[in-house]
């Protein structure tokens, strides 16, 4: 349901404190390129988490739930006013689904403009974020399926928001391919 946007996917690893990130952009499929909607995934696995994996594997530990932070951030750009920030939240969920399996709450919205020169129209940006934790239990970890079975409705959730996000009366400049 949705659609891996190019050159946006980043795995990253702190040297110092040794937490791992992965990044990642996504927007609906048939979308202009570069998209005025999409949402940047983050997941953070912090060190701590990755020490009971480890210990889990070596058969040190009982099983703990591993936590992964989670960070999603829905962003519209390129606009040429400011969106109805108002209809824009009734429009977006406030928290993810229960049946989802895990809860991500909206964090923060972020408003910005822009003014690259003098010769240009200032550019309006929207941010809204969403936070949570991911719990992982080990039988998640048998398989890749399992795994995929637990992230599985993210993706319909944020392709919702997304489709009734477009639905909103916002004004974007014309799109010119990067």
């Amino acid at each position: 349901m949705l659609e891996q946007l190019p050159n946006q996917e980043h795995l990253l690893t702190d040297l110092i404190l040794g937490d791992i990130n992965y990044e990642n952009s996504y927007a609906l499929p048939g979308e202009i390129m570069p998209p005025n909607l999409r949402v940047d995934i983050n997941l953070e696995w912090p060190v701590w988490s990755q020490s009971i994996y480890r210990s889990w594997t070596v058969g040190e530990s009982e099983p703990e739930s591993l936590e992964m932070g989670m960070e999603l951030v829905i962003r519209v750009v390129n606009m040429s006013s400011p969106a109805p920030t108002k209809a824009v939240l009734t429009a977006l969920d406030e928290r993810s689904s229960p049946q989802m399996g895990f809860l991500l709450e909206r964090s923060s919205v972020v408003s910005s403009e822009s003014l690259l020169a003098e010769d240009f129209e200032n550019e309006f940006e929207l941010e809204v974020s969403f936070e949570g934790a991911v719990l992982v239990e080990e039988s998640s970890l048998n398989s890749k399926d399992d795994l995929d079975n637990l992230m599985a409705p993210l993706g319909p959730w944020i392709a919702s928001m997304l489709v009734r996000l477009s639905d909103q009366p916002i004004k974007y400049f014309p799109n010119t391919p990067e």
